[in-house]
């Protein structure tokens, strides 16, 4: 393996902990599908089924999802590090929920369930980190279902990017219809109106005709 692409497989969070021993033991056992792609190339589709775990170890990429009944879609970006979405792998429902796409020249590795199995079976780490992953995307779940009712405008608008956010951080743009957006804040679409135009006077975002670009959700 490229000292490169071990030293990045390194700094992946499900690799934590590894002894060099271990490290080097998996690396000379296990097949892995280590790929290159250019910029503009899908990584996964949103609905496709997930038959392996795919990890982002170099370079940049968007991650958009489009809600059930088509009327919005919801766009951020992402940085290497990133393990794509290991809540599809298992279960009943592993279809992805995003669209990964490379927004520069990316470097993944790709382990079949298989060997995930396989992991999880003999490397001790290996499942504290992966049931580490699964338990904390739980978790980040439930609690969002028993927040406080968010009662201004900005609370509820933030709230449901944040809901829509696989990080709480970073750019995200949204491609919605003022009245589809009201809609789903459960107020008038001239609030929403009203609302993004306060937001934007203080440069926390951008709109255009149907799009909303946020600089940074963090500072929402």
């Amino acid at each position: 393996m490229d000292h490169a692409f071990s030293n990045r497989l390194l700094c992946v969070s499900l690799f934590q902990g590894f002894s060099r021993l271990d490290f080097l033991d998996l690396v000379e056992k296990v097949p892995l599908d280590f790929r290159t792609l250019k910029a503009d190339k899908h990584i996964v589709k949103q609905g496709e089924e997930c038959h392996a775990l795919c990890i982002l170890l170099k370079g940049e990429v968007t991650a958009e999802a489009s809600s059930p009944d088509h009327t919005y879609r919801y766009r951020e970006q992402l940085t290497a590090p990133w393990v794509v979405q290991p809540e599809c792998l298992f279960g009943l429902h592993n279809r992805y929920t995003h669209t990964f796409r490379a927004l520069t020249e990316t470097q993944t590795v790709c382990l079949t369930k298989a060997i995930v199995l396989d992991l999880l079976t003999h490397y001790p780490a290996f499942q504290i980190n992966f049931y580490n992953t699964l338990s904390t995307f739980a978790q980040n779940t439930k609690q969002q279902l028993w927040q406080i009712r968010r009662t201004t405008e900005e609370e509820r608008f933030r709230a449901f990017l944040q809901r829509r956010s696989l990080r709480p951080a970073g750019k995200k743009t949204l491609h919605i219809r003022m009245e589809d957006l009201a809609v789903e804040l459960g107020v008038t679409r001239l609030r929403v109106s009203q609302m993004l135009a306060r937001l934007a006077s203080q440069g926390k975002l951008t709109t255009s005709r149907g799009v909303i670009e946020i600089p940074a959700l963090e500072t929402l």
